[in-house]
């Protein structure tokens, strides 16, 4: 079902936009991980409490201040650009330019092509979080050695932000398979995932703005349940079955809509 040809034209039109993104994700990482001092964090805390921002600062561990921070703003937005940026170039795109038309006119099926993009979007966000996540790992040895860590927390922390990703990118790249124009396909493979963000980050910083957390499913990828041994493994199937059912569905509506070829 996967085309290799075709593959790797795909990997080399978007390997530079993937490299940036990784890097620059990577690198938020390790500095907040190498920069981190408890008493630091605490004199922040102190001086913006009573704000708005004392729930993003109020505790001072260096995974719930990555949960309240990295996890929560820099590791979702900066995925999430790439992935809408990376789904509309894989298929709405080219068949708004034509160039679908032309990769169409060989024998190669339709599902053959939807299910070789799908894959490469899912492959690059895999490996994107796997370099993150072990470049946390050696960072934490190097600069926190001396700091009490659960390495499994940081490491669910990864993976439940994969996830998140997952299902997220299922929504871009269903609606670039789903419209014909860019415009079209970036109006809602961009607005949803931004609006899920925007309600996430409103309802962490007002509680009385926690209602928005039921209309967002970055509301699924629960960091304080990860750090507190909660159960949060129902909330990160449901992240997977999104992911897995939007690419699905993405394979159906292309296979059968009409193309302006």
């Amino acid at each position: 079902m996967i085309n290799g040809t075709i593959f790797k034209q795909t990997l080399r039109a978007n390997v530079k936009l993937w490299l940036i993104f990784t890097i620059v994700l990577t690198i938020l990482q390790v500095v907040m991980i190498a920069v981190f001092d408890a008493s630091t964090l605490t004199d922040v805390s102190q001086l913006v409490e009573g704000t708005p921002l004392a729930g993003l600062l109020g505790k001072t561990t260096l995974l719930s201040m990555l949960a309240s921070t990295f996890y929560s703003i820099h590791g979702v937005i900066f995925p999430i650009i790439f992935i809408i940026m990376t789904a509309n170039s894989l298929i709405a795109s080219q068949v708004d330019r034509g160039s679908m038309a032309y990769l169409l006119s060989t024998p190669t099926k339709r599902s053959t092509i939807i299910v070789t993009q799908a894959f490469y979007l899912i492959i690059a966000l895999v490996v994107m979080f796997f370099i993150e996540t072990a470049a946390g790992l050696v960072t934490i040895q190097v600069f926190q050695s001396n700091t009490d860590i659960v390495v499994a927390d940081f490491v669910m922390l990864n993976v439940g932000l994969l996830l998140l990703m997952f299902a997220i990118s299922g929504i871009s790249f269903f609606f670039s398979s789903y419209c014909n124009l860019t415009k079209n396909s970036l109006a809602f493979g961009a607005g949803i995932p931004i609006a899920f963000f925007l309600f996430q980050l409103l309802s962490s910083v007002d509680e009385s703005l926690n209602v928005l957390n039921y209309f967002t499913v970055n509301a699924l990828f629960d960091t304080t349940a990860i750090l507190e041994g909660e159960n949060y493994w129902w909330k990160l199937l449901i992240l997977l079955g999104i992911g897995i059912v939007l690419y699905i569905a993405s394979l159906e509506v292309f296979k059968r809509k009409d193309l302006p070829l």
